[in-house]
């Protein structure tokens, strides 16, 4: 597994690669436009070569994207689905730009439907961009914890997805150890059994790997992440994932709470510390 954390764009995208670099990191994953707003500048193309021509010697295979958290493509609402569509295109023609291979998004929340159909519209939803714009850039479903009416916080959804959608190719999968805990995987006292099945389900579709400690309890369902080895999984999990041959391929991702002005430095060489 290729180490790496979460890091700030602010100052230009490819300041990103920069801070990646003075963590230690093996891996990267980043926002590609504002995260917290709909409309965004058009990608700044200076920025955009810089980051291309830092990828190059970071590896651009070890990067993906993360979506906009505004982004829902489950909604029930016509005006929040439209602008889903519109934003999650935007993010995925930025990720071409950048040569980004992987962006990972969460599934949705279906508020005001049914899980049903919150999981087909989903699935409309990534064929129909992928079909009018024909992206090479992965799209990772991330496994959610389960809050409301999210979608995601079972394998299961995911199967669904994937088989009602045509681009089937297009879609992959990301995981989190804090959602997968609070969703309700022992991934603690059942590793070995959880893992098997996701890789029977999935192979190699899986790509991404969020490295979280929970702060609640197993089955909370309360998406709250921790320090690596200071919560409720604790790091004996971690140690295990680290040195998990069948996640050689995997980008292992920090997206712990380090707190305004600090780096991932120390997250990140305790991941590598737990290397055998």
């Amino acid at each position: 597994m290729r180490i790496g954390a979460h890091q700030s764009i602010s100052g230009g995208i490819y300041k990103s690669i920069e801070r990646a670099l003075h963590d230690g990191c093996e891996a990267l994953q980043v926002f590609v436009r504002n995260a917290s707003r709909w409309e965004s500048k058009p990608l700044n193309e200076k920025d955009a070569e810089k980051f291309r021509q830092k990828a190059e010697d970071f590896g651009t295979e070890n990067i993906c994207a993360h979506a906009s958290y505004l982004i829902n493509l489950a909604s029930a609402s016509g005006d929040i689905y439209s602008k889903s569509l519109k934003a999650c295109a935007d993010e995925l023609s930025r990720c071409g730009k950048l040569g980004i291979p992987y962006y990972v998004i969460h599934p949705g929340s279906f508020t005001g439907s049914t899980l049903e159909d919150g999981i087909r519209r989903i699935a409309v939803s990534l064929d129909r961009i992928y079909h009018e714009n024909g992206f090479r850039t992965m799209t990772l479903l991330e496994i959610t914890a389960g809050q409301g009416s999210s979608v995601g916080c079972s394998f299961e959804h995911m199967e669904e997805i994937i088989n009602l959608a045509s681009c089937s190719e297009k879609i992959g999968l990301c995981l989190d150890s804090c959602h997968m805990f609070s969703a309700g995987y022992d991934i603690v006292n059942d590793y070995d059994s959880v893992f098997d099945s996701l890789s029977e389900k999935f192979g190699d579709k899986i790509r991404v790997f969020h490295l979280n400690d929970a702060k609640k309890p197993l089955g909370s369902r309360v998406d709250r992440h921790a320090m690596i080895g200071k919560g409720e999984i604790g790091e004996e999990f971690f140690r295990k994932a680290v040195n998990e041959s069948g996640f050689g391929h995997m980008l292992g991702i920090l997206e712990t709470p380090i707190g305004e002005g600090s780096t991932y430095a120390s997250e990140v060489n305790l991941l590598k510390s737990y290397r055998i």
